[in-house]
């Protein structure tokens, strides 16, 4: 029999793998994801040689001045549109759920994961990777909550999520984009579920807006507009006292910078100003007395360019 030294093995990410990078347990995997882990072909192969370096090349060409927009105040009517769009593809195809997902998620990317970058077999991947931790983040850090309130919603696939999870609970988006409020009306409307919208700005928070008791707030990657800026956020977060916060978000104190892999990816996230020393403000503020911080956990996940699903979970002491 002759072995093709080179031929692509195939990896699978199987529940102990998806425990690991979730940060959790096998037995919670098994438990909270089962419909997903059914349906669902979380097989990639890693790649390697020139392939791999065409895609570090990539990597490196976005580091280049002006290669990349920057987040920030003067995306807003961006997001707008972005928006607006998946409004439009909701209500006019019938109100399918995934209508709601961002079109930045794209079939048939590269990903990173475990420190590689991997092509997955599927071609919906991420999007069923983040629908796959999305059961096992709601379990873990929302079931004992009297309220979820998301932050940055967009369009609002992770509301209805929850909402339908989770239907005697209100679920509450916010966002800066008015679509994304209308967004919200439209779920609620169509499904009956405990939604509904508010508008909302990380750089000028509306301390009108109060979380009732026992709220728990998520971000989902929607801090990455804030730069440096996240403290008007934490201080209206700290005097509404949620039952917690949870931010799955790219984390710039997690990467290891003396990983290529990581290096680049750090690279990459201070090129586009995103979300900066969050982690390093919390824990500040826990050795002043202020916050609990539960949980910081590096996802060894994202896109090409950078992990985005780490998080950091706390609470108002």
């Amino acid at each position: 029999m002759t072995m093709n030294i080179g031929a692509d093995i195939d990896k699978n990410l199987g529940v102990a793998e998806l425990a690991e990078l979730f940060g959790g347990s096998p037995d919670e995997v098994s438990r909270w994801c089962a419909p997903f882990l059914d349906a669902f072909d979380f097989r990639y192969t890693e790649l390697a040689g020139a392939e791999r370096d065409a895609m570090l090349l990539e990597a490196v060409k976005r580091l280049e001045p002006n290669a990349v927009s920057v987040a920030g105040q003067g995306r807003k009517p961006d997001w707008e549109a972005g928006w607006s769009e998946n409004l439009t593809e909701f209500l006019a195809g019938g109100h399918q759920l995934d209508a709601l997902v961002p079109k930045y998620i794209r079939p048939n990317e590269v990903v990173r994961l475990f420190g590689q970058y991997a092509r997955p077999r599927a071609p919906h991947f991420i999007r069923n990777y983040t629908k796959t931790y999305r059961a096992w983040l709601a379990q873990r850090f929302f079931a004992d909550a009297a309220a979820i309130y998301e932050f940055g919603c967009g369009p609002g696939s992770h509301v209805a999520y929850f909402a339908e999870t989770f239907p005697e609970k209100p679920v509450v988006g916010l966002d800066w984009a008015a679509a994304s409020v209308n967004i919200m009306e439209a779920i609620a409307g169509h499904y009956g579920w405990k939604v509904s919208g508010h508008r909302f700005d990380f750089f000028a928070p509306d301390h009108g807006i109060r979380l009732p008791e026992g709220t728990a707030v998520l971000t989902f990657g929607a801090l990455e507009q804030v730069g440096t800026n996240h403290g008007p956020f934490l201080d209206y977060l700290l005097a509404n006292k949620p039952l917690r916060c949870v931010h799955v978000e790219g984390i710039n104190e997690l990467y290891d910078e003396e990983n290529l892999l990581d290096r680049l990816a750090l690279r990459y996230h201070q090129q586009r100003n995103y979300l900066s020393n969050l982690l390093t403000r919390l824990q500040e503020l826990e050795k002043a007395g202020r916050v609990v911080i539960e949980s910081v956990h590096r996802q060894r996940f994202g896109t090409r360019f950078n992990d985005t699903f780490s998080h950091v979970v706390w609470r108002p002491a």
